[in-house]
């Protein structure tokens, strides 16, 4: 990782491989719906675990403390297994609360539905690697299983602190969330170290002429590729807008409609264009909101929905446009509404700048080293073994 002083080290399964499997195009095409979604996990991901499990074994050096997100079985494990802190840093909302339910779930079930809902989704996930993540457990690192109900009500218990990486701005602390549960505001990163951007880019960047906005879906790429560039072309045209669009240039061709990149870092391009419009995940959504950018999301699964609704809500961008629903007119119109309406602009461009005065990594930083101090005075002792 350039520039930001983490070693990375890559372990398999590679998700977007995963994704572009027969049956990961199967799960994307499916849409919101839980049930192909947990068939998915038990099919492609259990067995795929296996070599997670040993790849991450092999790259953990001793370490001080593990930051690492909920679904990140093995870290809790190290952590356990060396006797230093264990930190939890989620994307998406991992306390329960009567406010809301857990990611996942489409509507509010009351107060005490919304509240149980996190242990039925966290159930749903474990129980589909916890045979394998116990055996691992105590054959690589000597450690005793996982109870049925798994890591997370261990975790609750020891009240692990907890590092959202979204604003409170965008989604209000719950009162009944635990004070071990922060929400630090985005972790927005520079432009990698030498990066520059290409000239080719540049020059479309800085063209007169239309609008510009960014589309762009990450690995969520269901379906034909270039039968998606090919909507996302029409789109355009009916907007009347230009685009930069997040994709493979060696398949896809660029013109003065539209020009293709591989990468481009969120806080080079987005201060530059008028709107955006992407899958909705916590990061992308985050990076948009924070550019002051009017933002179309076209959510495909897990927490996207929920992200697309907050921005709706915000009155930053129009209504969620679901992928199983994305045609060349509805994203046109999603698109020229984010472009013209102007008090979704303003609604977007005052949000923006209250994000942009919130410091999420520092923030981060100050709980991390808070619980580091904690640590080495003895006060977590609890979560050393005996």
């Amino acid at each position: 990782m350039s520039g930001t002083g983490v070693r990375f080290s890559p372990v398999e399964p590679d998700i977007e491989s995963l994704l572009a499997s027969v049956d990961g195009q199967r799960w994307l095409a499916s849409g919101q719906d839980a049930l192909p979604f947990a068939r998915w996990m038990k099919r492609v991901i259990g067995p795929a675990v296996d070599q997670l499990l040993e790849e991450t074994a092999a790259a953990v050096q001793e370490s001080d403390c593990f930051i690492h997100s909920p679904f990140a079985l093995p870290a809790a494990s190290f952590a356990e297994r060396m006797g230093v802190p264990s930190v939890l840093a989620s994307f998406v909302p991992a306390h329960a609360t009567r406010e809301f339910p857990a990611i996942g779930f489409r509507r509010s079930m009351g107060a005490f539905g919304n509240r149980i809902s996190l242990q039925i989704a966290e159930q749903v996930f474990w129980q589909v690697f916890r045979k394998r993540v116990n055996v691992w457990r105590g054959r690589s690192l000597g450690l005793p299983p996982w109870p049925f109900s798994g890591p997370f009500k261990e975790a609750r218990r020891k009240s692990w602190p907890t590092l959202y990486c979204f604003s409170s701005t965008v989604l209000g602390v719950p009162q009944d969330w635990p004070e071990c549960a922060h929400i630090t505001g985005y972790w927005q990163l520079d432009p990698p170290t030498g990066w520059q951007p290409p000239e080719p880019l540049v020059d479309f960047v800085d063209a007169d002429g239309a609008p510009l906005v960014y589309v762009g879906f990450g690995s969520m790429v269901a379906g034909d590729p270039e039968q998606r560039y090919r909507l996302i072309r029409s789109a355009l045209k009916r907007a009347g807008a230009r685009g930069v669009f997040l994709g493979d240039p060696n398949k896809l061709g660029s013109d003065d409609l539209a020009h293709v990149v591989p990468y481009v870092p969120h806080t080079w391009l987005f201060p530059r264009v008028a709107a955006a419009a992407h899958h909705g995940g916590a990061s992308t959504v985050g990076a948009s909101l924070t550019a002051g950018l009017p933002t179309v999301t076209c959510p495909h699964f897990f927490d996207q929905p929920f992200w697309g609704a907050r921005v709706h809500a915000l009155g930053a961008g129009p209504r969620p446009l679901p992928a199983r629903e994305l045609t060349a007119r509805s994203l046109a119109d999603a698109l020229s509404a984010a472009i013209g309406d102007s008090s979704m602009r303003r609604a977007a461009a005052e949000l923006g700048q209250r994000l942009r005065a919130e410091s999420g990594i520092h923030k981060a930083c100050d709980v991390i080293e808070s619980t580091l101090r904690q640590a080495s005075s003895g006060t977590a002792s609890e979560r050393r073994p005996a």
